[in-house]
């Protein structure tokens, strides 16, 4: 096997400095084995990151606890490494000193990662006062520093109503784009490569993820909304009330595809509902509760030429052949 790139190294640095830090907690750990999981040079890169430690003298008690944060993480060594021993880490690893290598390092072990299930909805308080609102299926990491105010929205949707701090920008991360806000209100959803940033009220500036931090964005005021991706972007002045209708409980559709319908209700139950191909380009409109989707199916069938058949645990809607 090659050996593990230095972006991969740095992460597993960071992972071994969140795993033994004072507030690591089950989301850490989850998140973790996710990553160790993802690739086979992730679990090298850790092994070679645990070595380093020890040699540079580290937390004396991690070889005999590496096992357990690599199976399992059933017993959690003691948690001892104070910001010197992480430092003496980053430069064994020749992380400090290269340019963004110790600021990924820092932002990525102090991250604490929030994540939402299949019909699971979230508030989160954060440290300055801010507010945070996950919508179901939704991931963020969040890292403070002495110079920002960071969330990596990493899929889902989310609701931020931002608190000012005149040091501090609150950015959000998502799809390659920068939302850099002060004091406002807003909605951002991630999904296949595609950022969607409604501002509710105040203002702030959407730009790429590679632009200089210097750089000014394209500026988002009250009731606009941005829809970006790699090759596209528009800009909107939609019905508030249907966008931030998932806030409330309810989905609202407007003349969109039964598929898109449906896979958008399926974010907030497990009984998930499948469409048959003939049926999938019907139009839906009107508001929906969401959590419920044997009543959703129902509703359709009331609307539209389909009917529901159940298939085990899920509902088919396909096309009514009775005359």
């Amino acid at each position: 096997m090659p050996a593990p790139s230095p972006e991969v190294r740095a992460e597993a640095a960071a992972w071994l400095a969140r795993l033994h830090a004072e507030d690591r907690d089950d989301a850490d750990e989850a998140a973790f084995r996710a990553w160790l999981n993802a690739d086979a040079s992730h679990a090298a890169a850790f092994e070679a990151v645990d070595r380093m430690w020890s040699d540079v003298g580290g937390l004396s008690q991690l070889r005999a606890g590496r096992s357990d944060l690599r199976l399992g993480l059933a017993h959690r060594p003691a948690r001892e490494p104070a910001l010197a021993s992480r430092r003496l880490l980053l430069a064994g690893l020749g992380l400090l000193g290269v340019a963004g290598g110790s600021a990924m390092f820092w932002r990525s072990a102090s991250a604490h990662v929030y994540e939402t299930d299949v019909g699971e909805q979230k508030h989160v308080a954060l440290d300055d006062g801010s507010q945070l609102f996950l919508d179901a299926k939704t991931r963020i990491a969040v890292a403070f520093s002495d110079t920002a105010r960071t969330v990596n929205l990493q899929y889902g949707r989310a609701n931020f109503r931002v608190v000012p701090d005149q040091k501090r920008p609150f950015i959000v991360e998502a799809a390659q784009r920068q939302i850099v806000a002060t004091r406002c209100n807003f909605d951002v959803r991630c999904e296949d490569g595609q950022v969607q940033v409604v501002l509710i009220h105040g203002e702030a500036d959407v730009k790429p993820a590679s632009a200089a931090p210097s750089s000014q964005g394209e500026t988002l005021r009250s009731g606009e909304r941005l829809v970006a991706s790699n090759d596209s972007e528009k800009r909107d002045k939609p019905d508030l009330t249907r966008v931030l209708a998932w806030q409330t409980g309810y989905e609202s559709f407007d003349g969109e595809a039964l598929s898109d319908a449906v896979e958008e209700m399926n974010r907030y139950s497990t009984q998930r509902v499948e469409v048959d191909p003939s049926v999938a380009a019907l139009k839906v409109s009107g508001v929906y509760r969401v959590g419920d989707n044997a009543a959703f199916a129902r509703s359709l069938a009331k609307l539209l030429p389909i009917v529901v058949r159940e298939n085990g645990e899920s509902l088919v809607l396909t096309a009514d052949t009775d005359p």
